[in-house]
């Protein structure tokens, strides 16, 4: 090929390119209408989020626990009635609302919850798992202490309280004949005799089911002869709450002593001081 034919081709392949003439080995361009194709930027997972949420569900399950414990500790607790002591008033596996915070102004006739004053219950202590359940729920105040050593009785003579019973059925505090309209249907007050005092500080209680009751008739030879100290008062029960057709709000009681005057003060008991005689 001559030197000017050579010129030529390089003459036309200027050309064409400057006309926009593709040439081989050129990469075709893209459509105006197509975008360029990017990578999708990395989604980054906001750590710091989650771990504010679970902090906060944690803190959340806290006060929960904390408000249910100051709650049942101080103000409100429920109860399943374990005996046939109650009845008709209270039934077995019927559940009581006790409340907390008046336990040191109970009075006559009010149903109380208490701790075993000595030597009233014959109880075995849970073992293995059920032990380590029931004292993690006790520390919790899920449940309330001395799960297991608790009775529920009726408060028939306050500190100071002169009760007697002529073990013919009938029934006198402060030298007034009570008329029980609590009683089990057929029941009369006691067929056991007592003549007893209360001492300040503490009281003299019986079960509604007379007949059935392992009251303060029946410890006057144990630690505090028969009555129970005021220390050892959990609370009032207020309420039946289940069953639901059982439903039934607890103030009977008091009505029936609306009539006893008042009392003396009277001495602190010794064991066994109280022979009911």
């Amino acid at each position: 090929m001559s030197l000017s034919q050579d010129a030529d081709h390089e003459s036309r392949d200027q050309q064409a390119s400057e006309g926009g003439v593709q040439q081989p080995g050129d990469e075709p361009p893209l459509p105006p209408s197509i975008p360029p194709r990017r990578s999708p930027a990395p989604v980054i997972v906001p750590v710091r989020r989650r771990s504010s949420r679970a902090v906060a569900c944690l803190g959340l399950i806290v006060t929960v626990l904390l408000v249910t414990a100051l709650f049942k500790t101080f103000v409100l607790q429920t109860y399943t009635i374990p005996s046939a002591s109650m009845e008709d008033t209270l039934s077995v596996g019927d559940q009581v609302a006790v409340t907390m915070y008046d336990s040191g102004q109970v009075e006559r006739g009010d149903v109380i919850v208490f701790t075993d004053p000595g030597g009233w219950l014959d109880v075995t202590e849970p073992t293995g798992l059920h032990r380590v359940l029931q004292e993690a729920l006790v520390a919790l105040r899920l449940l309330p202490q001395d799960t297991g050593h608790h009775l529920i009785k009726r408060v028939i003579g306050v500190g100071g309280d002169h009760v007697v019973s002529d073990g013919q059925g009938v029934l006198s505090v402060n030298g007034t004949v009570v008329e029980e309209t609590y009683l089990r249907d057929g029941e009369l007050a006691s067929l056991t005799a007592f003549d007893v005092t209360v001492p300040e500080g503490y009281v003299w209680v019986m079960g509604d089911n007379r007949s059935n009751s392992a009251d303060s008739r029946y410890h006057q030879d144990k630690e505090h002869a028969g009555f129970v100290p005021q220390s050892s008062i959990v609370g009032v029960a207020r309420y039946v709450i289940w069953p639901l057709d059982r439903w039934e709000v607890l103030d009977e009681g008091r009505t029936v002593f609306a009539d006893v005057p008042g009392h003396s003060r009277s001495p602190q008991p010794t064991a066994a001081s109280g022979d009911g005689q």
